[in-house]
């Protein structure tokens, strides 16, 4: 992302050079009716003062943009984390131990946090494990959800563009 920023910083800026040259441009002014006060340099003047401020508002957008992606990112990272959480607290409430980081991953890429629950059922009976269960796919689901309205955002916003 960084990269696709710093392009187009490069691109306004050649832009900006180019409005400014043509500002600029004493060239114009040699011309036969095109001297300072005409009308054809007023109108030559307010056409590059109107692409400045064109180019002003759409690097303000791309600005507003970038920091809702980040705030998106930070989001997403931030439910991320609470879902690590969850798994860590199934696996502590089944096992009555810590699980590491790695089996966390593990059990997040394969999804078989669900199947320590079906084995604690068979083991232990299905009373607080049933109610845990029930807690734990409420707090699945709601993530799920925002993660599904990011993505809608996110469209959004593309759309925009």
């Amino acid at each position: 992302m960084e990269k696709d920023v710093d392009e187009v910083q490069k691109i306004a800026r050649l832009i900006k050079s180019k409005i400014e040259e043509l500002d600029k441009d004493v060239r114009f002014m040699q011309k036969p009716g095109c001297g300072k006060g005409t009308a054809i340099e007023r109108a030559r003047t307010a056409q590059t003062v109107a692409l400045k401020k064109k180019l002003r508002d759409k690097m303000a957008e791309f600005q507003a943009m970038l920091q809702l992606l980040d705030q998106n990112h930070t989001l997403r990272e931030n439910i991320h984390q609470e879902y690590r959480e969850v798994v860590e607290r199934r696996v502590y409430t089944v096992t009555g131990q810590r699980a590491d980081e790695e089996t966390v991953d593990q059990l997040i890429e394969t999804g078989d946090s669900e199947q320590i629950f079906q084995k604690a059922i068979q083991e232990q009976g299905r009373g607080q494990i049933m109610d845990t269960l029930a807690e734990i796919q409420e707090r699945h689901d709601a993530v799920r959800d925002v993660e599904r309205k990011l993505l809608e955002l996110n469209q959004c916003t593309k759309d925009k563009i």
